[in-house]
């Protein structure tokens, strides 16, 4: 007996709920389309991951009133020490950029998916969908058809909608039906992290430890914990990797049992060839994919997501071509995107390299340089990816 497919219609269909489809999901919902978001997974999602919500991102959030509970839930940093132990090089004050976001907030990307979730059932054109894996698209000249398999039943769905937009994340099944090739390229260094509780005085700092042996990065979290990232010189991923280079570098002693979130990365850039195929377009790392070290790629997705919703609303409520708006989008992306990759390659570099020689000449020009006038003054918000091509100002209702 053949079971039947379930029908699902919506004016667009967002495949994949974290981050970047979630506030996609919110700028459609804003504007009253009808949406449908297909997320595979089921569970929670790890607890951490990304972290960093840059000020031009929040902004975009506050054009549809997420912003202030995003601000709530985590910690603002306002400066971030630049230290060669036992040195202080300088440091970076983000309490200067413009208002009304003059700092970097920090918050990790689970408790950012879970806000942005409960906050979609204020969006009523808005259907979250889960463990919805999307196994098959077949497009005609006015909709786009997805094959959908519910993970939990098994049972077979079929959703149709006018467009759809791949958020599924660096490793994009959808941009894989659509056979859409990808150039990439994957970095040298390796880095191990993990999340810990904090027992210092409550802090906003974040600091960044530049050293012959290593490097480590460290950021205020909610709930009194701190993210530590250490170059892995051995490539090593476990937690023991991390308490060492964490101990030879900064002297800090941090509790294996106390780790509260663990992972290892290797930096990969990666670019897809297209954006778009017909009406299925590809947004946030679906579509590019850069170094995490600077915490410019899941902020790159945001404007992705802004980008897009705004010619969504102009093909679904004003009538206006499809085509020029969507090779428009390809062009500005690709832009922000080459300039946030090359900029997160260059600190990745900077931090990577160990040796006296070279520790000692990053040293010297951090502290004669970068940190003293002219270039200080515009260090800020370069790091606060203000400096970047910002998204089309579209209006959301």
């Amino acid at each position: 007996m053949t079971v039947p497919a379930q029908a699902i219609s919506a004016e667009v269909a967002i495949v994949g709920a974290g981050p970047v489809g979630l506030f996609l999901a919110h700028l459609l919902g804003q504007a009253g389309i009808q949406t449908v978001v297909l997320e595979k997974r089921s569970g929670p999602e790890a607890p951490s991951m990304a972290i960093g919500i840059m000020p031009a991102s929040l902004r975009l959030y506050d054009r549809v009133g997420l912003a202030s509970a995003l601000v709530t839930a985590g910690v603002q940093v306002q400066t971030a020490l630049v230290h060669d132990p036992p040195a202080i090089l300088g440091q970076l004050d983000f309490s200067g950029l413009p208002p009304p976001f003059p700092f970097i907030l920090t918050l990790p990307q689970g408790e950012l998916m879970r806000l942005l979730r409960e906050k979609l059932a204020l969006r009523p054109s808005v259907r979250l969908m889960v463990a919805h894996e999307a196994t098959g698209i077949r497009q005609d000249a006015d909709s786009v058809h997805l094959r959908i398999q519910n993970a939990q039943t098994g049972l077979p769905a079929e959703c149709t909608a006018r467009y759809v937009a791949a958020c599924d994340g660096h490793d994009s099944p959808v941009r894989q039906l659509l056979d859409i090739p990808c150039a990439a390229t994957v970095y040298p260094p390796s880095f191990v992290m993990g999340d810990f509780p904090d027992d210092t005085a409550p802090s906003r700092q974040a600091h960044l430890y530049l050293t012959s042996k290593g490097s480590i990065e460290s950021f205020p979290l909610p709930h009194r914990q701190r993210r530590w990232v250490a170059l892995s010189p051995g490539g090593g991923q476990d937690t023991a990797t991390l308490l060492q280079q964490v101990k030879i570098i900064t002297g800090i002693s941090l509790p294996a049992q106390a780790e509260q979130w663990h992972s290892f990365f290797t930096p990969k850039r990666q670019l897809a060839r297209s954006f778009h195929r017909g009406r299925v377009i590809l947004c946030g790392d679906a579509a590019h994919v850069m170094s995490p070290i600077g915490g410019q790629g899941m902020n790159t997705g945001f404007a992705d997501a802004w980008h897009l919703a705004g010619i969504l609303r102009q093909t679904l409520r004003a009538g206006a071509a499809l085509d020029p708006l969507l090779a428009g989008y390809a062009s500005a992306r690709k832009r922000a995107f080459c300039i946030a990759a090359a900029r997160a390659a260059r600190g990745m570099w900077l931090g990577a390299h160990t040796g006296r020689l070279f520790s000692a000449a990053r040293s010297l020009f951090i502290r004669r340089v970068l940190l003293r006038p002219p270039l200080a003054r515009h260090l800020p918000a370069y790091f606060a990816m203000l400096t970047l091509p910002p998204p089309p100002p579209w209006e959301f209702p």
